[in-house]
């Protein structure tokens, strides 16, 4: 199974602002959205886990998980860096 590498790496602050984690994969984000997310999450908390899960399951392209995570993550407030714009 493939870790769907991301083409740039999220940063985020799920367990606090001193405690940053820098994202690369899709199998890293599915991770922290399982068991190191502040809340229970909402809609895009549950998209980016699916997101994750289909690029896992080598049914869509990392970038989407990618995008689906940095989503979550700037809904829950703890983003650092943007979105990567391309792809």
């Amino acid at each position: 199974m493939d870790d769907g590498w991301f083409d740039e790496p999220v940063s985020v602050m799920p367990e606090g602002p001193s405690r940053v984690r820098v994202v690369s994969s899709a199998r890293e984000a599915a991770e922290c959205l399982l068991f190191r997310w502040p809340s229970t999450g909402g809609k895009s908390h549950l998209a980016a886990r699916k997101a994750c899960l289909a690029v896992l399951e080598g049914q869509k392209k990392s970038i989407i998980a990618r995008r689906a995570f940095a989503k979550a993550a700037e809904d829950e407030g703890v983003l650092i860096n943007s979105p990567s714009r391309s792809g």
